[in-house]
């Protein structure tokens, strides 16, 4: 919008830009609040990042791991060395379990736990998904849906994993899951908000820090204007267009 010459008005809730996706520094360190790789196949997309960031935004190989009974185990799973390191009697189980769910699959599709174990086997679900998933997220994986992991991990199954191990990687980032390389701004994710920051302002656009929205006003079913609330007074602006990242909850309140 402020490229085009249409001085938007950010008003962001915290101290700093970046959300859940930003970094902090405390001690002369970076950290980021949560993973964030950027990774993307919209051409327009990769562009901006680029535009924002140039040498700044670095491509680097993927690295996670799983800490599983002494030992590490690569995320996404690669068959042949989870069978090695869980030993021959572990591999014949989940072998046999990802069988059985084929003859007798979970129906209908309720949770991640159903989701998941039709297509790994409950047992191989049991020791890595579901540990893995209830950690990040602090909810039981039986009470989260099976849309979210047909989203998260879409199109990965056991087999899938298989495939890409024998053909040595998916490079083409059909399955966003099994990505081996990624870009990452040189100093954290927060690095591109900060830079997005300095161009709203660039091109003629107001952003405001500590700024909490506590209203939408709205007449015909058209939002007309936003109050929102900054340095303890209220303030209202009329707007002829409103973006909203804010959670959903919040947002209907």
């Amino acid at each position: 919008m402020a490229r085009r010459r249409r001085a938007p008005l950010v008003l962001e809730k915290d101290s700093q830009v970046g959300g859940i996706a930003r970094t902090v520094e405390y001690k002369g360190f970076r950290f980021d609040i949560g993973g964030h790789r950027f990774f993307t196949k919209v051409g327009a997309v990769q562009k901006l990042w680029r535009d924002m960031l140039g040498s700044d935004m670095l491509r680097r190989p993927r690295l996670s791991r799983i800490f599983y009974n002494g030992r590490f185990f690569d995320y996404p799973l690669k068959p042949l060395s989870a069978f090695k390191g869980l030993g021959l009697v572990n591999s014949v189980r989940i072998l046999l379990s990802y069988l059985w769910i084929h003859v007798r699959p979970i129906r209908p599709e309720v949770s991640v736990e159903d989701w998941v174990s039709n297509r790994f086997g409950r047992r191989l679900y049991n020791i890595f998904f579901k540990t893995y998933t209830e950690k990040v997220w602090g909810i039981p994986c039986n009470r989260i849906g099976a849309q979210w992991a047909a989203q998260r991990i879409k199109g990965l199954s056991l087999v899938t994993a298989v495939w890409n191990m024998i053909r040595g990687g998916s490079g083409d980032g059909e399955i966003k899951t099994l990505i081996e390389e990624f870009e990452y701004p040189r100093l954290g994710p927060g690095m591109m908000w900060d830079a997005f920051h300095r161009a709203v302002l660039e091109h003629g656009g107001h952003l405001h820090l500590n700024a909490d929205v506590v209203c939408l006003r709205h007449h015909e079913g058209v939002i007309d204007s936003v109050d929102y609330r900054l340095d303890g007074q209220t303030v209202s602006v009329p707007v002829a267009t409103v973006l909203s990242t804010m959670p959903l909850r919040e947002l209907v309140q």
